[in-house]
């Protein structure tokens, strides 16, 4: 894969993953009913489907996981059903599954400890070692094939979906500023919609958080050397964990435009206007984060040369018009003070 082909859509998820699990389902069940001639060859595709989906390495856990919690349950239903009757068998069977289930090895799998043991009991097969080990051989098939799978077919990965993140959180925080902006330039007080507008984007994950899932999805996973080329996880930190820092100071500013919307100094129309100016440049170089840096070669140099430098500006002439405000003083200058703030770490993704 070059290393331009990670960038383009692979298809929709839902396909990969319908796809993904059709294969492993059939080469399991073929190769446990076909191959082996397993008496319980449902249990294989059925083990396989729990394989897709998740990352490679999960699926991996999930694979040992998997034949663990049958291996177990099956010889905790083996020594119960040898030296009890029935419903005493099924009874110490369950309890002593569901306490070995709860052990911390087992989770989140735990409670098929139980059921294994419950279900070989009632089949009547605790004791039929050929069915015995065609159960855990079934289950162990069919956790191997559905590893191959997800490992070979499309593995996932999650370092693209951090990629789109860091755009779409980048445009949702300058767009919030550009209708601020419009708030004070109109004198219109700030409504419910960009309040919530805030709280979705607090709400949604954190970029730095959703970089840390990406680059654990690449372990064990092929397409982790077409990422490694470009840089993997490493070239998007700086402009997640500034996203991240500018939503407090986001939020301060949301609520300056609120106090400020909630009076108006006519003295102060030419200062409000400047304010909303400054609120827009801003808005400009916090889209310059969305700019992949694996694309651009140099993907903050607007920012840099030009909207910080006018925001630096703008902020000195609101800072000299503060006392001529009125009213408007203290809303303005938590504004600025906020949206200084927001400048001085873009100034440091800059730097890195």
């Amino acid at each position: 894969m070059s290393g331009t082909a990670i960038f383009r859509s692979v298809g929709r998820p839902w396909i990969v993953a319908a796809t993904k699990s059709t294969i492993a389902a059939i080469a399991a069940w073929w190769l446990a009913d076909r191959v082996i001639g397993s008496p319980q060859s449902f249990l294989a595709p059925y083990t396989a489907l729990f394989m897709i989906g998740v990352t490679v390495r999960a699926s991996g856990t999930a694979a040992v996981r998997q034949v663990a919690v049958v291996t177990v349950g099956v010889a905790i239903a083996a020594a119960a059903g040898s030296v009890l009757p029935t419903v005493a068998a099924l009874a110490a069977a369950v309890a002593v599954g569901t306490v070995v289930g709860r052990m911390r090895v087992f989770a989140p799998d735990g409670m098929w400890v139980a059921i294994t043991a419950l279900l070989v009991l009632l089949y009547g097969t605790a004791t039929d070692e050929v069915m015995v080990l065609y159960r855990i051989g079934d289950v162990a098939l069919g956790a191997i094939v559905g590893l191959a799978v997800n490992a070979v077919v499309v593995p996932p990965e999650f370092l693209s979906e951090a990629r789109d993140l860091i755009v779409v959180r980048s445009r949702g925080q300058a767009e919030l500023l550009r209708n601020l902006a419009l708030a004070v330039r109109d004198g219109a007080r700030v409504h419910r919609e960009l309040r919530t507008e805030l709280w979705e984007l607090f709400k949604a994950s954190g970029v730095t958080a959703a970089l840390d899932r990406g680059r654990d999805s690449l372990r064990g996973n092929v397409r982790r050397r077409a990422w490694s080329r470009v840089g993997g996880d490493r070239i998007y930190r700086p402009a997640a964990s500034t996203l991240d820092r500018t939503l407090i100071s986001l939020a301060a500013v949301v609520v300056g435009v609120e106090g400020l919307s909630s009076r108006f100094e006519d003295s102060s129309d030419g200062l409000r206007d400047d304010v909303a100016d400054l609120l827009d440049i801003v808005a400009d170089a916090l889209d310059e984060l969305g700019n992949d840096p694996a694309r651009h070669h140099s993907p903050y140099s607007r920012m840099l040369g030009k909207h910080l430098p006018e925001a630096m500006r703008l902020s000195e002439v609101v800072h000299q018009g503060l006392s001529d405000a009125g009213a408007d003083t203290a809303a303005i200058s938590s504004i600025v003070v906020a949206v200084d703030a927001i400048d001085a770490t873009l100034y440091r993704l800059g730097e890195q």
